[in-house]
């Protein structure tokens, strides 16, 4: 798919993926309301894993990074699966959203429990260092993975049969490049960002 075609497409279905866009920064702002409004126990847990994270970094001998590799892998294909095999249902639609807005949480809640742990600028300078490279190339692949669950849900809720096999299979075309691109953002993740991570590590 040149550039024209891509482009061209995000325009024809901007409406879906700024519903889906919009999803997922409402999650983001669920995970940051619950570090906000966490109780005194669930700051310590939350601190007590950070802290621990902070320290294997700088104990960067002690990082197991095929075992981080293989949970990312797992987590992040488990996902794109999800989200495809939710696109084949009836169910589909809600639960898409479900899953992106799920993602968002995820992320909003990290990046919130690193600043709350560790300070506004040293907790940013973690978040940004360990989330920021894998999700530039996970976040669109699982974006366009779930608008394409949303088109071929809608055309089975309308119907439209006719179609249906050529959108079963683009849908399945579609989740294996984001199965590819969920395993670049994963070795990514492991042999980019917490390198980044163990190289910075004094300044943590």
């Amino acid at each position: 798919m040149n550039k024209s075609v891509f482009f061209e497409y995000l325009n024809h279905y901007k409406k879906n993926f700024i519903i889906l866009i919009l999803v997922f920064f409402v999650g983001i702002m669920g995970g940051i309301m619950f570090i906000n409004h966490a109780s005194e126990n669930q700051m310590q847990e939350i601190g007590s894993y950070v802290n621990s994270l902070k320290e294997n970094i700088k104990s960067a001998d002690e990082i197991n990074q095929t075992a981080i590799l293989m949970q990312s892998m797992k987590q992040n294909i488990l996902l794109v699966l999800l989200i495809w095999f939710l696109g084949c249902t009836i169910l589909g639609s809600f639960l898409i959203y479900l899953g992106i807005a799920y993602k968002g949480f995820s992320i909003g809640y990290t990046v919130s429990a690193m600043v709350a742990t560790l300070g506004v600028k040293t907790g940013s300078i973690f978040a940004i260092l360990s989330l920021l490279l894998q999700n530039l190339v996970f976040l669109p692949v699982i974006l366009i993975l779930a608008e394409s669950g949303i088109k071929l849900y809608k055309n089975l809720r309308e119907n439209q049969f006719m179609n249906l096999k050529f959108e079963f299979l683009r849908h399945t075309v579609i989740m294996l490049i984001a199965m590819i691109g969920s395993v670049m953002a994963s070795f990514i993740e492991v042999y980019g960002s917490t390198n980044f991570l163990i190289f910075f590590k004094d300044f943590f």
